[in-house]
């Protein structure tokens, strides 16, 4: 270990003092340009118009020139697969699936190669960051995606370059930037409404956005978005499908004032209302009469014939739940962002500084978790008023391109706060009408967990000859965390304090040879980092420490650019995970979800993919890739059945998954254009619980959709029907067994809008 370290701060300081002396070496090359984005250029080779560039190495390159496994996805491709929010993500790369259910999104929700982060607890961050514009989005992640350029989904760990919260990789967001040479403005929209033409929920989202030059140096973008939608869970009590709407806007100012000199401010804003829990839990399975509960026989109706009652059936793929009641949760996401960026030759300055915030309150989930008045057992939660900040403030240097050694060495501060009003939660058994006998009741407990962190970074690449390159870079990464509870069930001794600190290296290893102009092969080794957690378990139970996961990783990989612009990405991997961080939910004896946090050493993941992106020929691009990804528990691990799981593939993680996104262009007159596009994934088997329960598991299947549609010759007007998940397949975002009570024989399950068909029409325009 202290030989590591050592290796790791003698790399990162042999690439921050090499600069100077490279830059002798390479006293005749043309300094780095700053693109709009205010990143460096560093490219062997000079692009090409059918180049895919990528800024991975946080550097504009060619992607086929990153010794990194991306899955790239442009303006064209989000837009043609309708991916219009973050969990929309899943459907572009194998290897990223999203999971994103109430109260559970910590970071995003994502998980990379089957690591991710799934857990309620307040102090926890994610294992797949996301990253828009060049700041990290903590746990006060954006929601919807609009005017977005590129998404770069990088794999693996990436926190060299990009921090903790990314020891599983990243998800890398480039928004459009503003552009002085001329006026622009656009309206896009997707209309779909339940009952028309087979869509199952009413979905209307609205973009917009304007350009407006200030100078010839300067320019203002202003984009927005609404995204209205009615469903698909149902109250059958009142007919009625949950409205879930969002609004937002992004600001964006572009100002150069010289040629080296960079100016990027940046804001957004976005809130959201959803009724009555917005996408939460329904009855997919349920027994009889003569439930127990508490070790007694109660219930002789039975649950199914409760829900019958107020028009509930029950099975796979139901929506509907009956309540009479009616509650509303609102959440508000709002930041902004200062870069500059400066050519000091022989290296460019950047300063990024960023505070987010977000805001729940209301009704988070759902007041009654069951949402079934007829049910003897009710479960309901108070109300929740959660607020996160996040500031950060990171600086680098970097190398121009095309010298001996390119680097970028750099800083990195953040403090995340995230506070927590207290919570109520009540069980109540109602054998006969007007008779409640209470179960337990939970006041709750007011939390401030603070995440700070600082780190220093470099990372460097050695041009060994002009075919081989030396990669190494490190980090090191000082993490403080803090728990601050006022406990309000025990009143006697209401503080509880608890802190936890950690210092450790990250580093990133490698070399690549190009087998000619495009085609490279790379192999790879890097360890992670992924801050500790102060979990905050449901009470009695007390916070306690979570250690920091640390991944070790290998990866050995081609790329290559076929046809015209085609990129084939091939790779393997192999990933183990010194205290993986787990959770683990079961029903308590009160019939309230318990989910504990936990550390499991000895996670493993491993596996080969393929991916192909970009143009093909004229008229014709596909994206498609395909992942084998063995993600299992160590050996003998015992789930939340008490059976042995071990050696099984990780809850959330199928092992194979297969996405495919493609369209087709042909001029049908001098006018206009005609299109057709197909979008389809398939996933093996998935289980939701760290247990050997069928029930909670989801069959191998295929999602497919499509466009069909016409645009003018100049791509200025677009008409298009389109359709999502054509075939109905009820794939769930989650599941859980004992719900309420009974083990696999009761099971609920949260569907969103991957799980029903969507058909509709959309239009754009362009001016």
């Amino acid at each position: 270990m202290k030989l590591t370290i050592q290796i790791a701060l003698a790399t990162t300081a042999m690439v921050a003092f090499s600069g100077p002396a490279a830059a002798q070496q390479a006293a005749t090359a043309e300094p780095a340009a700053v693109p709009q984005d205010g990143t460096t250029t560093a490219t062997p080779a000079e692009p090409e118009s059918s180049d895919i560039v990528v800024t991975a190495q946080r550097r504009s390159e060619r992607v086929v020139d990153v010794p990194i496994s991306i899955t790239v996805a442009n303006q064209a491709q989000l837009e043609r697969q309708q991916v219009n929010t973050v969990n929309d993500l899943a459907r572009i790369s194998p290897s990223l699936e999203i999971q994103q259910a109430p109260g559970q999104n910590t970071g995003g929700g994502g998980s990379l190669r089957g690591i991710g982060t799934q857990t309620f607890s307040a102090g926890a961050v994610a294992s797949v960051g996301i990253v828009v514009d060049q700041v990290s989005q903590g746990n006060a992640n954006i929601a919807d995606l609009f005017d977005v350029g590129r998404i770069e989904v990088l794999k693996g760990p990436q926190g060299t370059l990009f921090g903790l919260t990314t020891s599983a990789g990243v998800i890398n967001i480039t928004t459009n930037a503003p552009d002085p040479t001329r006026f622009s403005a656009r309206v896009r929209t997707e209309l779909s409404n339940e009952g028309t033409l087979g869509s199952k929920f009413g979905n209307q989202i609205v973009q917009g956005l304007v350009n407006v030059p200030l100078s010839s140096d300067a320019a203002v973008r202003i984009s927005g978005f609404g995204n209205l939608r009615q469903g698909p869970n149902r109250n059958a009590t009142t007919g009625d499908f949950n409205d879930s709407d969002r609004y937002g806007g992004r600001a964006r100012l572009l100002w150069r004032p010289t040629d080296k000199l960079t100016f990027n401010l940046i804001g957004d804003y976005s809130r959201s209302r959803a009724e009555n829990g917005g996408d939460f839990f329904t009855f997919v399975r349920a027994g009889g009469p003569g439930a127990i509960f508490g070790g007694a026989a109660f219930d002789a109706t039975g649950i199914t014939a409760r829900l019958a009652s107020c028009g509930v059936t029950v099975g796979e793929g139901n929506r509907d739940y009956c309540t009479s009641q009616s509650y509303v949760g609102r959440t508000k996401v709002y930041g902004g962002s200062f870069q500059v960026d400066y050519e000091a030759t022989p290296f460019t300055l950047t300063s990024v500084t960023a505070y987010r915030r977000s805001e729940e309150t209301g009704f988070g989930a759902a007041t009654d978790v069951f949402r079934a008045d007829p049910l003897e057992l009710q479960v309901a939660n108070g109300p929740v008023n959660r607020r996160t900040s996040l500031f950060t403030q990171e600086f680098r240097a970097s190398s121009p391109a095309n010298q001996f050694v390119e680097y970028t060495v750099g800083a990195f501060f953040s403090r995340q706060i995230q506070n927590r009003d207290p919570e109520t939660l009540a069980v109540t058994l109602i054998p006969a009408p007007g008779v409640q006998i209470p179960i337990s009741q939970q006041p709750g407990a007011t939390d401030r967990i603070m995440d700070e962190s600082l780190a220093v970074f470099g990372q460097g690449t050695a041009h060994l000859t002009n075919a081989l390159r030396l990669i190494v870079g490190g980090r090191l990464t000082s993490a403080k965390l803090s728990l601050d509870r006022v406990n309000l069930a025990t009143p006697a001794t209401p503080n509880y304090f608890q802190r936890f600190s950690t210092e450790v290296v990250s580093y990133r290893v490698g070399g690549q040879y190009d087998l000619g102009r495009n085609a490279m092969f790379y192999a790879t080794a890097s360890r992670g980092f992924k801050g500790g957690q102060i979990a905050t378990p449901t009470l009695p139970l007390l916070p306690y420490v979570v250690r920091p996961e640390i991944p070790t990783a290998y990866e050995a990989g081609i790329k290559a650019t076929l046809l015209q612009g085609w990129v084939l990405d091939l790779n393997a991997f192999y990933q183990k995970i010194k205290d993986f961080q787990a959770q683990q939910c079961t029903i308590s004896t009160t019939a309230t979800l318990s989910c504990v946090q936990t550390n499991i050493s000895g996670v493993k993941s491993r596996g080969a993919e393929i991916n192909l992106f970009g143009r093909v020929v004229d008229g014709l691009s596909i994206n498609t890739g395909f992942i084998w990804a063995k993600a299992t528990y160590p050996k003998n691990f015992l789930g939340t059945d008490g059976t042995n799981i071990g050696d099984t593939q990780l809850a959330y993680a199928p092992e194979y998954k297969f996405t495919f996104s493609g369209e087709y262009e042909r001029t049908v007159t001098n006018r206009f254009k005609a299109f057709l596009a197909g979008d389809t994934v398939w996933k093996s088997r998935v289980r939701y619980e760290a247990n050997s329960r069928a029930e909670t598991t989801f069959r191998p299947h295929w999602l497919v959709g499509g466009r069909v549609g016409v645009r003018t010759e100049d791509d200025r007007y677009q008409l298009a029907l389109f359709a999502r998940n054509l075939f109905n397949v009820h794939e769930p975002q989650l599941m859980q067994s004992d719900f309420p009570y009974g083990g696999a024989t009761n099971v609920g399950a949260i569907y969103g809008t991957q799980s029903y068909r969507q058909i509709g029409l959309s239009l754009d325009a362009k001016f």
